[in-house]
């Protein structure tokens, strides 16, 4: 199955800006970010540069997806990136750390771990793998690119929603 290449490239949109925020969150609080590779992956010493590493391959993986010839490496990478956070995550909701900052909104949100946040980085990961089926090397008209807009703009506004969602459910039930 296939999608129209304006799908799969609205796709790879919302990821660059997915990733490219994340880039962005690691390199401006990298203290916290420090802090949380230390708690999520307990036997490595974390320090600085595994935060700056970190937001190297987020921002390695949002250039992928914005050049076309590269775009299969990126959704690939931001599938796998995805599903590891989501393991990650589900690792320290294991331990007993659900609720805990997850890391994923950035320094100054309350959005803690929960299983709400690894089915949302697997439906991400999902939404690069399907993205797979929309790459296409024909060109695409100024219209299909305006579609594509659309689809980045959809789906950055859905995983917004879904997260604040979370949000407020965790703040309900009194967990943030």
């Amino acid at each position: 199955m296939t999608l129209p290449a304006s799908i799969g490239i609205g796709i790879a949109w919302f990821l660059v800006w997915l990733f490219a925020q994340a880039a962005f969150h690691k390199i401006s609080a990298p203290g916290y970010y420090q802090e949380l590779v230390h708690r999520y992956i307990p036997a490595v010493e974390a320090s600085r540069l595994w935060v700056a590493l970190i937001a190297s391959l987020e921002t390695g993986i949002a250039l992928c997806l914005v050049v076309p010839q590269w775009r299969v490496l990126g959704l690939v990478a931001a599938a796998a990136l995805l599903l590891a956070y989501g393991a990650l995550m589900a690792s320290e909701i294991l331990r007993g750390g659900a609720g805990a900052q997850c890391g994923c909104a950035g320094p100054d949100s309350s959005l803690g771990t929960s299983w709400g946040l690894v089915l949302r980085n697997g439906v991400c990961a999902l939404l690069a793998l399907s993205g797979l089926a929309g790459v296409d090397a024909a060109e695409v008209s100024w219209m299909g690119l305006t579609l594509a807009g659309f689809v980045a703009l959809f789906a950055a506004l859905v995983y917004l929603t879904a997260e604040q969602i979370i949000s407020n459910a965790q703040w309900m039930a009194g967990e943030a």
